[in-house]
């Protein structure tokens, strides 16, 4: 009867308790946003991880990099950060969060602001003598039109656009080698 006794009190207990702790947490949809693309370079992985990589092949193609400091260290570890003023003259950070050499580079665009985040993801697979170049980009946070026809198609086209100036830079690098 005792242990009775002790759940029921144990269970009452929790009962007035959890309601308590439940107040203080909201939920809200968060924005998001994810776009991806594929395009065939005809480049070997080393030369598109070169692009992606190379701070002055880097600022050729992301328009994100066009003011980072030539002097900066190539993207090589986890961690590595840039400075960045990108093409509508937003500061930010951008971070590498993983990477494996000629197969993949995932990194975090950042804004000043922080406003939004976005993830963009890099994937390379070897395709004959071609290298398919797969990107997945994300954004979150703190959009503030998250579902707007427009500014999908915009970040579409940014990407679509960035994607051709990537292949370019990659594919001249093969032709140089």
């Amino acid at each position: 009867m005792r242990r009775w006794l002790i759940l029921l009190s144990a269970l009452l207990c929790a009962m007035m308790i959890a309601p308590a702790f439940s107040q203080n947490v909201a939920a809200s949809k968060m924005a998001l946003m994810t776009f991806t693309s594929s395009v065939e370079v005809k480049a070997a992985p080393a030369q598109v991880w070169a692009a992606l990589t190379e701070i002055d092949k880097m600022k050729a193609w992301y328009p994100g990099w066009k003011n980072v400091v030539a002097t900066a260290k190539p993207l090589t570890t986890a961690g590595h950060m840039l400075d960045y003023v990108d093409e509508w003259n937003n500061a930010g950070k951008t971070v590498v969060i993983y990477l494996a050499k000629n197969q993949e580079l995932r990194l975090a665009h950042v804004p000043n602001d922080g406003s939004y985040v976005c993830q963009l993801k890099f994937k390379l697979e070897l395709k004959g003598a071609a290298t398919l170049v797969t990107v997945v980009e994300q954004y979150s946070d703190n959009l503030d039109v998250p579902t707007d026809k427009d500014t999908a198609l915009i970040a579409k086209n940014g990407m679509m656009k960035y994607l051709a100036a990537l292949k370019a830079v990659a594919e001249k690098g093969a032709s140089t080698k």
